[in-house]
């Protein structure tokens, strides 16, 4: 389910109203709604004969785009959210108040840029779309009024926990949330807007970027319709390459997160390899829970001793003291020895029993499969990328032991954070740009969403400055508006 501001909105005030009040207290006719809090569409209008401004007229329009009407409901929705940001931080000004309605004014013209030019190039979604863009819409607004119930009628006290469907309540408990739900809608809006017309805003609202959303698609589809030429697959191609050589070469962990697709454009291929990288498999065996603490405090004082013990030996000083430290390390060792056979005692023999099985002549792939504890559904057969020029925060020291092998060779058990392993070296992955021919189709598909993309970026900003040009602003409405949130003298 998209989540809508109206959405956030109606839930915010329930919240509100438990949090600040403490306990359910009967909306007061007298006390408009705090649209503060990134309120829905419109600012409630006055009741009537209880104030002195003019009634909020939510249908003015206050923007023309061609035959596109925009109403004010919808730039005081914009308009809220934007000063929402702004009242955290003192009083609200004129200055402030401009300032909003420039970016709700750019936000809505950006927002029905395609709806226009889709109409102005006779642009129109199939009777098929029109149904299929229906029906997302309905199942939207659905799961939206599943979800308001069932969180209303648990902070109204009618459940005792949230339930998992409204089809669990029942009519009794269906009846406090829509009365709950009823009551916030009128102080968000105005007397008699229910729970249905908020339902059929949505379905409206949630349609509409939905056409827009697919008219987008058509109208990027229509564009991008010629071919990319190879010269421009080239130009693409070469400024890609100058790119991550120079990101890769500064920062070689990079090149990890792009060659794994984690976290980046995973339809840009890799095209260049930076220094330093290995690729391996390894037999890894931890034990569970936590090694003692002793074990650490023990290894960092051996480590001390050694240091004092070297100095003493090279200046031929003080032997007394040297056969102290000789004796305190050796009771540090035996007692570590101790801890670490009761902590990684079987995990001990298990590896070596996995590097006999290698030995033996079985396959590193077998005997990863069979000692390797994995997640489910994973096969434990995984190759690691690992750096071996410098830290490498994902694999600690494990290149250590890699980089000296040789390629298909695999190293004696070595216990390397925590955890027993055998490391196999697969590769060395080699350094410099990758061969362009082995990812023609890669780099061609790549470059043509990059161009295509480009191409539509800069065909929509030049409709979106002939929109802002052609669109008429109602600055009536525009007062209206800022009245509610501007003192009259101001």
């Amino acid at each position: 389910m998209k989540l809508t501001k109206r959405f956030f909105a109606l839930l915010t005030a329930l919240l509100m109203t438990l949090s600040l009040v403490g306990c359910l207290v009967p909306k007061e006719e007298d006390t408009p709604a705090d649209t503060s809090a990134g309120g829905p569409q419109a600012v409630p209008a006055p009741v009537s004969g209880e104030s002195s401004e003019p009634e909020f007229d939510g249908e003015a329009i206050a923007v023309e785009l061609g035959s596109i009407q925009i109403k004010a409901n919808d730039v005081a929705n914009l308009f809220d959210s934007y000063i929402g940001m702004f009242s955290y931080s003192g009083s609200i000004n004129e200055e402030i108040v401009d300032q909003c309605f420039s970016m709700a004014e750019d936000e809505i013209i950006r927002n029905y840029v395609p709806l226009w030019k889709a109409e102005e190039l006779g642009v129109a979604l199939t009777e098929e779309e029109e149904l299929e863009l229906n029906g997302e819409a309905h199942a939207e607004v659905e799961e939206e009024r599943d979800a308001l119930l069932c969180q209303f009628a648990y902070y109204y006290g009618a459940t005792d926990e949230i339930p998992e469907s409204a089809t669990q309540l029942t009519q009794e408990q269906l009846d406090v949330a829509l009365n709950a739900i009823n009551e916030q809608l009128a102080q968000m809006f105005h007397e008699g807007f229910v729970f249905d017309d908020y339902l059929q805003m949505e379905h409206d609202s949630i349609l509409e970027g939905l056409r827009i959303d697919k008219l987008s698609e058509t109208l990027k589809a229509n564009l991008n319709a010629d071919e990319i030429d190879t010269d421009a697959i080239d130009t693409w191609y070469d400024s890609t390459l100058e790119m991550q050589k120079k990101t890769f070469d500064e920062n070689p962990l990079e090149y990890y997160y792009h060659a794994e697709g984690i976290d980046v454009d995973s339809e840009t291929p890799v095209l260049y390899v930076p220094e330093g990288y290995i690729r391996v498999q390894v037999i890894r065996l931890a034990p569970n829970g936590e090694p003692d603490e002793k074990i650490e405090a023990n290894a960092t004082k051996m480590k001390d001793l050694e240091a004092e013990y070297g100095a003493l030996m090279l200046n031929n000083e003080n032997p007394d003291r040297q056969a102290e430290i000789a004796e305190e390390y050796a009771a540090l060792k035996a007692e570590n020895d101790a801890l670490e056979e009761g902590y990684y005692g079987d995990i001990r023999t298990r590896i070596d029993e996995a590097y006999a099985a290698l030995e033996g002549g079985a396959t590193f792939e077998d005997v990863m499969k069979t000692y390797n504890g994995t997640p489910e559904n994973e096969s434990g057969l995984d190759e690691r990328l690992v750096y071996v020029n410098g830290d490498d925060p994902r694999n600690g020291s494990l290149g250590d032991y890699a980089k000296d092998l040789e390629p298909g060779t695999y190293s004696k058990p070595v216990l390397v954070d925590d955890a027993y392993v055998i490391v196999k070296l697969i590769e060395v992955v080699k350094a410099g740009p990758v061969d362009r021919a082995s990812i023609e189709e890669e780099v061609r598909i790549a470059a043509m969403a990059a161009l295509r993309e480009d191409a539509w970026e800069a065909q929509f900003d030049e409709w979106l400055t002939e929109a802002k040009e052609k669109a008429v602003f109602h600055r009536e409405t525009y007062e209206m508006i800022k009245a509610y949130y501007l003192p009259a003298d101001q």
